[in-house]
Order: C-alpha cells, then structure tokens, then sequence
C-alpha cells in the first residue's frame, strides 16, 4: 500500500517520518518489526540530528534497540533519477537486506518538491507529469507487493481555490464533485493523477487552537527527569499549538481525525476537550494514541492554519557518514 501523508510546512509530517523509521526497527514484542528503512529525500538531506534527538528523548526508544544504522538514505533530486532508483537499485537492496535487517519501510521526503517548475503549463507538460506520476506510483506499488514493505510518501499542500460546485451528470465527470472525496481546503501538490494512485490520503494541519496541556508536558519530559537530577521549568502559564491529522481517504479504515502535539521526543495524540483522559504513561504512536482518543467517523472541515512559532526542534542537520553515496553511481549505503 501507498500511504500519503500530505499536509502544511510545520505541520509535522517530517517528525512523524522519522518517528516511523526509529519505532520500525523495534522489536515485535515491543511494537515493532524488527526492520530496517530506505529514506529517499528530494531536496535535502536525512535530518540526523532530529533522529539522535528522537532516540534520547523518546521514553520507547534507545540506542541499545535503534539507530541510524538501520536507516539507509539515498539523495533522488531528479524524476529519472528517482524512477533509475525504484526501478535498478531498490529491488535488488532489498533482496540483500532480507538477509540482514529486511527492509520494512520505505520513505519518499517529499515527492511533490519534483515537480516544482517555473515553467509555463502547457498540455504537454502535463501529459508529461502524467506520465511520470504514472511510472513513480507503478513502481511503487510493484515493491509493496512483491517485498511486502510499507510506503510512505510525503508531500506538501497547495490551496485550492473555490470556482463553486458543478454537480456531475451521466455524461460529464465535475472535478469539484469529485475533488470532494480526495481533498480538502488544501490539495495535494501533484494533483489528481497522483490521488487515484494512493491508497491511503492522510492530511496533517495547524489548527490555530492552543491548549494547556501540563500532563502532556510531563510526560514528554518524563525519560530526561529519569537522566538527570534538574526540575522542569514551570508550564502552568503556557499553552501548546494543537494540530490535526486527518485520514481523507483510506481503503483500509473509515474517515477519521485526531488532533496531536509535536514535541521533540514524538507526536502524541491527545483527547478532544471533555473527552477521558489518556493513561498517565507516553503514548505510542498513533494506532494506539487513536484507541485512547475517540475518532470521529466523518472528518470536519480542517481548521485554517497560521504562522507561529513550532515545537518542532531545527532542520540543520549533518552528513551521516556511510550512509549518503553518491547520487551518479545510484547505491544505497
């Protein structure tokens, strides 16, 4: 299966991709499977430093049961080189590494910075993005069947804008009719033959809520109180910006939502106001975090989103050595 997790810039999708890369490489006793990922990044490079960070921090995860080892990343700045890539070097790592540590998981950080241009839009080039779609998404869901891995692709949101709505009738199909079932506010960068592709569309946002949230702030912080002596700083006078996560489409589950934080050490889901509260220990990730917190089974409209200062912690990052080759010979280290 192709999951798609599209949202806004800041909205956490990079967090939740590292997240999943560390939490895979568990053991299955611990909710894991014992895996190892591929990370193929666009236009930068794998965010170690927030990696190191989600290791330390995390009250699940530890040197002793992950690390950047298991994460095997791979520069694709171009379409060809991305398609040479899925077609000549994947299938044949993969192979090798089911003898090792079998790859689980497959990223793709973010497919929709590809195809930026400042071109014109003419018919052709979009008969030729069609085509190059068409080709990625092929290619894609030959790995998940035959090595059985996961895909996750992460792309950003453009906004769409409202030409009001045409009713489709027996003869004519109306994009806004259509567009209902596959977006919202916000539209997938790379369109509708990308949308027909995935088999799950996950949407991240910003809500522009806050709430105080002390025992989540607790609990974040519980693994660093383990380490060291220091007391937490008082947060009875802060407040946490909430955001949202929200399944559009799925072929696997119905639609649903659950609003979340993003801390350095993970995303935590968090109750809606009034709803029990969750246990008092952290959190898994979200398969669990949607048992705690009840899910709505039809999606609200997402709330608008606005420019504030995240959680999330900075984008610098440094050269991981073994792991980055070079982007001419095609290898995976």
């Amino acid at each position: 299966m192709i999951w798609e997790v599209a949202g806004e810039s800041g909205a956490g999708k990079t967090q939740l991709a590292l997240h999943l890369s560390l939490m895979i490489q568990l053991p299955e006793r611990l909710g894991g499977l014992s895996g190892s990922t591929c990370y193929l990044t666009t236009s930068s490079s794998l965010q170690t430093e927030r990696l190191i960070e989600l290791i330390n921090s995390h009250p699940q995860l530890s040197s002793a049961v992950c690390g950047l080892e298991a994460i095997h990343t791979m520069p694709c700045p171009t379409i060809p080189l991305l398609l040479h890539i899925l077609r000549e070097t994947l299938p044949p790592f993969i192979e090798q590494q089911s003898h090792s540590e079998p790859v689980k998981l497959l990223v793709i950080d973010a497919l929709g910075e590809l195809f930026h241009t400042t071109d014109k839009t003419t018919k052709r080039t979009l008969v030729e993005r069609s085509i190059d779609i068409a080709q990625i998404s092929g290619l894609l869901h030959s790995i998940a069947s035959t090595h059985n891995i996961a895909i996750v692709v992460l792309n950003e949101v453009v906004d769409t804008f409202d030409r009001g709505f045409i009713d489709s009738d027996e003869d004519h199909l109306s994009y806004s009719d259509q567009a209902r079932w596959f977006s919202r506010a916000k539209g997938g960068k790379p369109g509708l033959v990308w949308a027909n592709q995935v088999n799950v569309r996950i949407q991240m946002s910003r809500t522009g809520r806050r709430r105080y949230l002390n025992d989540f702030e607790s609990m974040k912080r519980q693994k660093q109180h383990q380490n060291t002596a220091k007391s937490s700083r008082d947060t009875d006078d802060q407040t946490t910006l909430i955001r949202r996560l929200s399944v559009i489409f799925s072929s696997v589950a119905p639609p649903a939502y659950i609003d979340y934080i993003v801390t350095p050490s993970a995303l935590f889901g968090i109750p809606e106001e009034g709803a029990p509260k969750p246990p008092s220990n952290p959190l898994p990730p979200f398969a669990t975090a949607a048992a705690v917190c009840p899910l709505s089974t039809q999606v609200p409209p997402l709330d608008r989103g606005f420019d504030d200062d995240d959680l999330e912690p900075s984008n610098d990052s440094w050269d991981l050595g073994g792991l980055l080759d070079s982007e001419e010979t095609g290898d995976i280290s």
